[in-house]
């Protein structure tokens, strides 16, 4: 498998370390303690139109106790970036030349991932749900929420989905989140580390399962970021390439995805 790290001039040879699945022994699950659970923090930067195609995925693999491994790949999706989208995460089309398509990148990443429970900074999932488009199967990973924990533990108001740049201003930690999606997935798992060091006492957690009943996403119909978007090319998306407000809306006669 050849991946394409933000930054390398030439495609890289990607090799696990360990066989899939042998690293925990068993998929993470609600009756794991967190200590001995492992996580993957996860960030996928997109072309910013729908349907929102992956142009890059970023994780960590870590435990509490920290930094395990790191995975990194630009993706050739060969479809338009958005202009605005281009300016804030800084991915240019020649610089995808020799990037796996997705289906590898997908492939790879979920390797990695292989045991893992999923960590990201999105209350509505959106980038597990973009990497998870398309499969015959869903994800098999429980996935937690960093944003939804920011809430608990820094005393925010319910349903204010704070950014990850003021997470880790709030917290001190030593992360630098730049739109990149390796560094927002290191800055996710150095907060997520911090969020769970600071309340598990006071909550009582002390497994995987007293986590994740604390996420509450709301269903939402992703129907409409299937179809083009109407507007000029280098029309403004959402936050982090989502569309505004439009997966809110009550369900269209078009499936939900």
């Amino acid at each position: 498998m050849w991946l394409k790290p933000r930054g390398a001039d030439e495609p890289v040879r990607w090799e696990l370390e360990h066989a899939e699945g042998e690293r925990s022994g068993l998929w993470a699950g609600p009756d794991t303690p967190l200590d001995e659970a492992e996580f993957v923090a996860l960030d996928v930067e997109t072309t910013g139109n729908s349907p929102f195609l992956v142009l890059e995925i970023g994780a960590e693999r870590f435990r509490l106790s920290g930094p395990l491994s790191l995975f990194d790949t630009l993706v050739d999706c060969r479809a338009p970036i958005n202009s605005y989208a281009r300016k804030r995460h800084q991915i240019r089309r020649e610089m995808l030349a020799g990037a796996p398509g997705f289906a590898d990148a997908r492939r790879a990443f979920l390797r990695f991932a292989s045991g893992a429970a999923l960590v990201e900074h999105s209350h509505d999932a959106f980038d597990t749900y973009l990497i998870g488009r398309g499969l015959k199967q869903p994800l098999e990973h429980p996935v937690l929420d960093t944003s939804a924990l920011a809430r608990l533990v820094l005393g925010l108001p319910s349903g204010q989905t704070p950014g990850l740049a003021a997470v880790v201003s709030a917290l001190g930690v030593d992360a630098n989140p730049a739109h990149a999606a390796l560094s927002d997935a290191q800055a996710t798992a150095a907060v997520f580390r911090e969020l769970v060091r600071r309340a598990r006492e006071q909550f009582g957690w002390r497994m995987l399962g007293d986590l994740l009943a604390l996420q509450d996403r709301p269903a939402i119909d992703r129907s409409a970021i299937e179809l083009p978007r109407r507007g000029a090319p280098g029309q403004r998306p959402g936050r982090s390439g989502r569309p505004p407000r439009e997966r809110h809306r009550p369900p269209q006669e078009s499936p939900t995805v």
